[in-house]
């Protein structure tokens, strides 16, 4: 009878669901795998979410705050202040990317490891349409690299308070998962960014250049 009640309390009990995750490692189908997580990873669609609406509260907190006053003297003067109260969508944008250093990135140039010297390890975005393109500019150099290596990485959205949003496994590299964070700005936009920048970009040209140089 005990056993039959403890079945029932078991099966009672809903499974928890297994963290979403995925691997890519070499092949030509390893960019559209990327995008197609970044994009439709539902676990990394609400951090991302999230960020969103921290910068929306920001926004409204900085209208209302003396932080809307003391932009108002800088040399940019009310017209920012104004402008950026007034505006949404392609001209809010335009506002935010003359901030400085808000200006959008160059075209990504990290297509292979010959054209990728240096991985970018931060990116300031102006608005929320940039997120997924900017997660996936911090993840492409490290699957290219493994892809060099003949390994993988693997990806994990990061449950939790804060702005890590997304944990990368560097397989065969590093001990401790890449951390990419999402930063709402106060005034509007956001920071991408890989916790450890010093260290991973040391990382990157030390394994580089040893697969470089094996390929020769």
């Amino acid at each position: 009878m005990k056993t039959a009640l403890f079945l029932l309390v078991v099966l009672a009990v809903p499974a928890l669901a297994a963290p979403s995750a995925v691997r890519i490692s070499g092949g030509k189908k390893a960019e559209d795998k990327l995008r197609r997580f970044v994009e439709q990873d539902e676990r990394l669609k609400a951090r991302l979410d999230e960020a969103v609406r921290r910068e929306e509260y920001y926004l409204a907190e900085a209208r209302e705050s003396d932080l809307r006053d003391a932009v108002s003297d800088t040399h940019y003067g009310d017209n920012l202040r104004s402008g950026l109260e007034k505006s949404v969508g392609e001209r809010r944008k335009d506002i935010l990317s003359g901030l400085p250093g808000m200006r959008a990135a160059a075209a990504p140039a990290c297509r292979d490891l010959v054209a990728c010297p240096n991985p970018e390890l931060a990116l300031d975005v102006a608005d929320a349409g940039q997120l997924f393109d900017s997660v996936r500019r911090l993840v492409r150099p490290w699957m290219i690299l493994q892809q060099a290596r003949g390994s993988a990485v693997e990806l994990t959205p990061v449950d939790g308070p804060g702005d890590a949003a997304l944990s990368v496994k560097v397989k065969g590299l590093d001990s401790q998962p890449l951390i990419i964070n999402v930063s709402p700005r106060l005034l509007g936009g956001f920071k991408v960014w890989l916790e450890r920048p010093l260290y991973l970009a040391a990382l990157y040209g030390h394994e580089r250049d040893a697969v470089l140089r094996s390929a020769r």
